[in-house]
């Protein structure tokens, strides 16, 4: 396994200098967008690019430093961090902080995350208990409190807190889903079950409303 240098990340310097205006001074993509003349969604597009592109970076060179043979063992890590944030720029920075000396000396002096970031970061906790789901839940519709609401007051990411909502009703919606299945006589009309249900860009809780107010 070859390992890659940090300054392949700067070779689109545009996309570099936007990814340091969102992760070094905090603009927001719009601010992003404005000063670059360019879409706000074109933004986050390119931003969201060259994380991953950094973040393949950073779980390569872990690897190369710790002698593994491939990337996996680094890529669960990562992958408990993206389970515990539901956001690239979070789990990004779970790996900086995990890996500190590491990925700051990978860098060569080009900054990371900032310190304010990281000390802000949530706790680590890539499964949550039933309870603290159920809470999730009872908070979005009996309090009708927003997502940035739940994720103050259960210490998570906004990104978990709508996740975590819209898992909730994910596995409803299956289980729903494989009880109607039971009751089709053919492939086909198992087929259209699937395809009346999950067709379009509905939300869980959109489909699981579908399926109990029959």
């Amino acid at each position: 396994m070859k390992d890659i240098p940090y300054s392949i990340l700067k070779q689109d310097e545009r996309a570099y200098e936007i990814m340091l205006l969102r992760d070094q001074y905090g603009n927001t993509f719009t601010d992003i967008a404005r000063e670059c003349e360019i879409s706000v969604s074109r933004v986050v597009q390119i931003y969201n690019k060259l994380k991953i592109k950094q973040i393949r970076l950073y779980i390569n060179h872990i690897a190369v430093v710790f002698g593994y043979k491939g990337t996996s063992q680094v890529r669960k890590v990562y992958d408990d961090a993206y389970e515990c944030y539901q956001e690239w720029s979070y789990a990004c920075a779970y790996l900086e902080k995990k890996y500190k000396d590491i990925l700051t000396e990978y860098r060569d002096g080009e900054p990371g995350m900032t310190t304010q970031f990281v000390k802000s970061m949530p706790p680590f906790k890539p499964n949550l208990s039933k309870k603290t789901i159920a809470r999730v839940v009872e908070i979005q519709e009996v309090e009708k409190a927003s997502f940035l609401a739940i994720a103050k007051e259960l210490r998570m990411t906004q990104a978990k807190a709508k996740h975590t909502y819209e898992m909730f009703y994910h596995k409803q919606v299956l289980k729903l889903i494989k009880a109607l299945e039971e009751k089709a006589e053919s492939r086909k009309e198992k087929n259209a079950i699937w395809e009346y249900y999950f067709r379009g860009n509905k939300t869980a809780k959109k489909r699981y409303d579908m399926l109990t107010k029959q």
